[in-house]
């Protein structure tokens, strides 16, 4: 099963979602954040690191923990969701075309993906990539949850 995170500022509501869907897509859990609104008392006490704060501790460490699926990743497009726990990876698409799993570093590899790869940034175990790998070839499309994700949190925003 696969997670997707994401943390957005919405008419300066912050709110958070985690939709794990299983190698089909079929969503198997939804969890969410009620929108949240900083105080102006809150805005000078934490200055700069306020969205810092709010995104990684506040919401993204909060629906990761109540999980309840095992998921064997976490995907997001948020670089500073990263440190929030190890099962959270980086996710983005390159136009750079391959044919095989390569690593780059320690934390980022690319794995063939369409005409192009997919980008991950995390420490990847090499039996998950294969699993990936073998998700992808038989058509998943790795991106779409997480426009699903995206318009799920425009909804919570808006009914609130």
């Amino acid at each position: 099963m696969i997670g997707y995170l994401a943390v957005e500022k919405l008419n300066n509501k912050f709110v958070g979602g985690l939709l794990v869907v299983d190698e089909r897509g079929i969503p198997q859990e939804f969890k969410y954040t009620e929108p949240i609104v900083p105080n102006e008392l809150q805005r000078i006490l934490y200055g700069k690191s306020l969205d810092y704060f709010l995104k990684t501790e506040i919401i993204a460490a909060t629906l990761v923990k109540k999980i309840e699926k095992p998921v064997d990743f976490i995907f997001t497009k948020d670089l500073e969701l990263l440190e929030i726990d190890q099962r959270v990876f980086y996710l983005s698409e390159r136009r750079e075309e391959i044919s095989e799993v390569r690593k780059i570093s320690e934390e980022e590899y690319l794995v063939p993906y369409r005409e192009g790869a997919l980008r991950i940034v995390g420490k990847v175990l090499p039996d998950k990539l294969r699993k990936l790998s073998e998700m992808l070839e038989e058509g998943l499309d790795i991106f779409e949850p997480f426009e699903r994700l995206e318009k799920a949190l425009e909804y919570v925003c808006s009914s609130t």
